[in-house]
């Protein structure tokens, strides 16, 4: 299987297109109105999503939720800050659920990626783990960048940062993934 095959797949690019949407809305329109285009292409997103798939994935409607809430309020407030916000939230909820999920067997993660991964219950604490960290680390770079930069700047970071964010979850994951996949793990034990 490609590398395209495998990571540019129909939910990656539902996920980046209202991101998309939103840098190109963007430079022709202005903040406000990337807003409200981005509620609408991530409902549409999701809506798309659950047309072809049959369902949606948990993430994509918390994600949603959170661009309705924040874009609404930067609508109805005439305030860019709940939308710049809005990566900060998302990943740090993202990063809250990932550590609740931990106490739960199997963990959130196992439930999400049980399928294409079999890992010792070690490796799914690190991947889980590192995907933790990777997630405070994008809140945090997300702070920095609206608070010390243009908006301009800070929208092309923002789209920038989807694919960037994307490829270092695959990669960080593909690591772990080598280092404690269970061979032997047969189909019907659990993780």
């Amino acid at each position: 299987m490609s590398f395209a095959e495998r990571y540019l797949n129909r939910q990656i690019l539902l996920e980046l297109a209202p991101t998309l949407v939103f840098f190109v809305v963007n430079h022709g329109w202005g903040l406000m109105a990337a807003t409200a285009a981005v509620m609408v292409a991530t409902l549409a997103a999701v809506g798309l999503g659950l047309v072809l798939d049959g369902r949606v994935p948990a993430i994509a409607v918390v994600t949603l939720v959170i661009v309705l809430i924040l874009g609404g309020a930067s609508l109805v407030f005439d305030s860019e800050v709940f939308i710049k916000i809005k990566p900060t939230v998302g990943n740090c909820l993202f990063a809250a659920a990932l550590a609740v999920g931990l106490r739960f067997r199997p963990s959130f993660l196992v439930r999400a990626l049980g399928k294409q991964l079999k890992l010792s219950e070690s490796g799914w604490r690190v991947l889980t783990a590192s995907w933790i960290g990777f997630a405070l680390s994008f809140a945090a770079l997300n702070e920095i960048v609206w608070r010390s930069l243009d908006t301009d700047t800070w929208v092309a970071f923002k789209t920038a940062l989807g694919p960037v964010a994307i490829l270092c979850y695959v990669v960080v994951t593909n690591v772990v993934a080598r280092r404690y996949w269970l061979a032997d793990l047969g189909d019907g034990q659990e993780v």
